[in-house]
C-alpha cells in the first residue's frame, strides 16, 4: 500500500502541477489577446477557476501525504511519548470519519447534479464532471487516513522530516 500511496501522491502532483501551469498559460493568454487584440477568450477565466479549484483540492491530498493538516500539536506533549502512536491512530481516526461523511456528503451533491443535468454555459461542461475533484479528494484523504491508522509510525516520520 505504501508504493501505492508513493505513486498515487506522484500522480496528484503531475496533475495538480500541470494545472496550475495551464491556468496560469490561459489567464496571460487572455490577458495579451484582450489587450493587443481587444478581444480576449470568455473561457479562460472560467475555465482558469475550474483548474484552480482542481488544484487545490489535489493539494488538500497532497498534504494528507505529507501528515501537514492541521491539528492540534499540544495534544503530542500531553500524551506522552508513549502513548504518542495511540494518539496518532484515534487522530486519524476522526480525519478518517470526516472524510467519509463528506465523500458521502459530496457523492451525494455530485449525483445530484448529474440528475438535474446542469452544464456550465461558459465551457459546455456538464458541472458534475468538474465537480468530481471534491469526492475524490475525500477519498483520497480517507485512504491515506487508513494506511496512518495501520502504520502511525510513517505518519510521525512524515512529521519530523517536513517540519
Amino acid at each position: 500500500m505504501k508504493k501505492f500511496l508513493a505513486g498515487l501522491t506522484k500522480f496528484e502532483a503531475i496533475v495538480a502541477g500541470i494545472l496550475i501551469g495551464l491556468l496560469s498559460l490561459f489567464v496571460i493568454g487572455d490577458v495579451i489577446a484582450r489587450e493587443v487584440f481587444t478581444h480576449g477568450f470568455p473561457w479562460a477565466q472560467k475555465l482558469a477557476v475550474v483548474m484552480m479549484i482542481w488544484a487545490g483540492f489535489l493539494g488538500a491530498a497532497l498534504v494528507a501525504q505529507k501528515a501537514g493538516h492541521l491539528r492540534p500539536e499540544i495534544a503530542d506533549k500531553l500524551w506522552g511519548e508513549k502513548n504518542i502512536l495511540l494518539f496518532v491512530r484515534v487522530q486519524n481516526l476522526a480525519i478518517l470519519l470526516f472524510s467519509i461523511f463528506f465523500l458521502k456528503a459530496s457523492g451525494s451533491y455530485v449525483l445530484e447534479s448529474m440528475d438535474f443535468g446542469d452544464e456550465s454555459v461558459t465551457l459546455h461542461v456538464k458541472l458534475w464532471v468538474l465537480q468530481l475533484v471534491i469526492p475524490y479528494t475525500f477519498f483520497s484523504i480517507g485512504l491515506r487516513n487508513v494506511y496512518f491508522i495501520i502504520h502511525p509510525k510513517e505518519q510521525l516520520e512524515y512529521k519530523r522530516e517536513f517540519s
